[in-house]
């Protein structure tokens, strides 16, 4: 009679399986270099040569089929480029940095410039020939003096965050903040001529206004949900309206941030004043504001309630009139 399996024996079997399923594209001994948060500062942003990197996730069947053409760029390129992977489903933060929409992604990183998106056949030959454009573009701007060792750190990865039917209401609808959304889809041309717009704006609101992205190939339900007939479309949610505003401008950077900050002032209401009872309310009030006002109001029984009253007046005042900027306002004493 054969033996039942334990549900911890079943479990184990079941963890087994999934990490070799995930770590099946590129085992210790493939030629690709593998990527974690913890090495892709050195290898990638700190590198002084061209590296090409795979975002992938293990249940996308088009990264399964291009794992045995990217070791075979690997080992044509040895030498010459880096050829690295990075699985995006366990280090999905690391991907959304980089507005990672889509498996597989092939971006290209040079020293001093921004990764670059390949878009090409997904060939080895192909996959080469731009390789090698890209490392004589890098010894071109070497012999103009025009790039030194070092990396793209300077590179901005997009402040927008991917929005999903699992984090959506929690992140967006529940926020006390304002949220400017784009609902795009990855074959989109318009969207695609957007993409570094919507990064540039989305890196300069950055603290004032959120902004995030929601890929509608995959979230038919948001899709759905908020009637998104064309691509891309662009909402704002805000936490004192009732449904979300189109917007309806130009698609640039300024025009959004405009438009952003036209929704703050309007939406948005004035920094809370808040009771410094003690270093845990200092710490979660202050700790994550770029600049934090702390008044030091006199004791209730000197100023009585109304000048109390005056006080917190007046700062209410100033939080409204500086309502857009990224700061918290507190008082010591008893405020109330």
């Amino acid at each position: 009679m054969p033996r039942s399996r334990s549900p911890v024996s079943i479990a184990l079997s079941f963890l087994f399986t999934f990490f070799s399923v995930s770590n099946a594209f590129y085992g210790p001994s493939s030629p690709v270099l593998q990527l974690t948060p913890s090495n892709f500062k050195s290898k990638v942003l700190n590198s002084n040569g061209v590296v090409l990197v795979e975002f992938f996730a293990p249940w996308c069947g088009h990264c399964q089929a291009l794992t045995p053409t990217w070791e075979k760029a690997a080992n044509v390129l040895n030498g010459v480029a880096t050829v690295a992977a990075l699985d995006a489903d366990a280090h999905q933060s690391l991907a959304e940095e980089y507005g990672i929409r889509g498996f597989p992604t092939i971006k290209v990183f040079a020293p001093g410039k921004p990764p670059v998106d390949y878009q090409g056949a997904r060939d080895v030959k192909p996959i080469a020939e731009f390789a090698l454009q890209q490392v004589k573009a890098l010894l071109k701007d070497r012999l103009a003096g025009k790039a030194s060792g070092g990396s793209s750190e300077k590179y901005q990865p997009s402040a927008s965050v991917e929005l999903n039917s699992r984090n959506f209401d929690e992140l967006v609808l529940k926020s006390k903040e304002l949220w400017i959304v784009e609902f795009f889809a990855p074959w989109c041309g318009r969207c695609k001529k957007l993409a570094p717009e919507w990064k540039k704006a989305a890196n300069n609101l950055k603290g004032k206004v959120k902004l995030g992205h929601v890929d509608c190939d995959s979230e038919k339900s948001l899709m759905s949900r908020y009637k998104v007939q064309g691509f891309p479309t662009i909402l704002a949610f805000g936490a004192d309206k009732d449904g979300p505003i189109p917007y309806e401008g130009a698609r640039n950077a300024s025009s959004i941030e405009s438009f952003a900050l036209e929704q703050l002032e309007t939406n948005v209401g004035p920094a809370e004043v808040t009771e410094v009872i003690g270093p845990d309310v200092m710490e979660d009030k202050c700790g994550s504001a770029a600049i934090c006002f702390v008044a030091f109001l006199p004791d209730i029984l000197d100023s009585k309630a109304e000048g109390r009253n005056k006080y917190l007046e007046m700062l209410l005042s100033v939080a409204k009139k500086f309502k857009r900027n990224p700061y918290r306002q507190l008082c010591l004493g008893s405020c109330w």
